[in-house]
């Protein structure tokens, strides 16, 4: 699988199950984690600005601050060597999106749940750390959409749309309808440029998107401004 090529898969799977259980977490049969006794947010106030977590030290009001990890996979390996120190960098901020490593379409479904299991653990020692996570709507194929019986129903769920592969577009669309009924989000914050296609989706389904544009486009937006 992909993964392994950055990190020793089962390792990190084997340490954050340990971590998980030493909190009293429980991990189910297929290796993730039961994260449904957890409190999560379930609405987030509408100043608050999403920042990449590269750029974290930017951030001016930090406690009004989400997270996020919508970075490249390499950027995400790294984090999970570190675990420590990310969790320590994100005890100053008030809320994160989901760890983000891609489950992409074109991975085999084992791939998938490699990557799923991954970002799902690392959730639950987030929030054994007293982090509000606010998961994201990844999956890989329709497969894979039950990584998302992890979470309770009825909470708020990040939505990224940076690295969306066109060819898929269709797809998508049946596979975030799936997830919008699976998991009934009470909003979403969507981050990156979105679709007509996806705003409908979510209008249709009556979920409230809050969609901050990502960190690029932003500074292109200020650099513009100063001009």
């Amino acid at each position: 699988m992909r993964i392994h090529k950055h990190i020793n898969f089962f390792k990190v799977v084997e340490h954050f199950q340990n971590l998980l259980h030493d909190s009293g977490v429980r991990i189910k049969n297929d290796g993730f984690p039961d994260l449904t006794d957890f409190d999560y947010p379930k609405s987030i106030p509408p100043d608050v600005e999403m920042w990449p977590y590269s750029k974290r030290n930017q951030a001016q009001k930090p406690r009004n601050t989400i997270i996020t990890f919508f970075e490249t996979d390499p950027i995400l390996y790294a984090d999970l060597n570190t675990i420590d120190k990310v969790i320590c960098n994100l005890a100053l901020y008030r809320y994160t999106t989901g760890f983000d490593i891609s489950p992409c379409l074109d991975f085999n479904i084992e791939a998938q749940k490699a990557a799923l299991v991954i970002n799902a653990l690392t959730n639950g020692i987030m929030l054994s750390h007293g982090i509000a996570v606010i998961p994201t709507l990844r999956t890989g194929s329709i497969e894979t959409t039950s990584y998302l019986n992890c979470y309770p129903k009825h909470i708020c769920y990040a939505f990224g749309a940076l690295g969306c592969n066109q060819r898929y577009a269709s797809y998508g669309q049946l596979l975030t309808a799936t997830k919008l009924a699976l998991c009934e989000p009470t909003q979403v914050i969507s981050y990156g440029k979105m679709s007509a296609c996806d705003r409908e989706l979510f209008y249709s389904w009556g979920v409230p998107v809050l969609n901050i544009p990502d960190y690029q486009t932003r500074c292109r937006k200020k650099a513009a401004e100063r001009k």
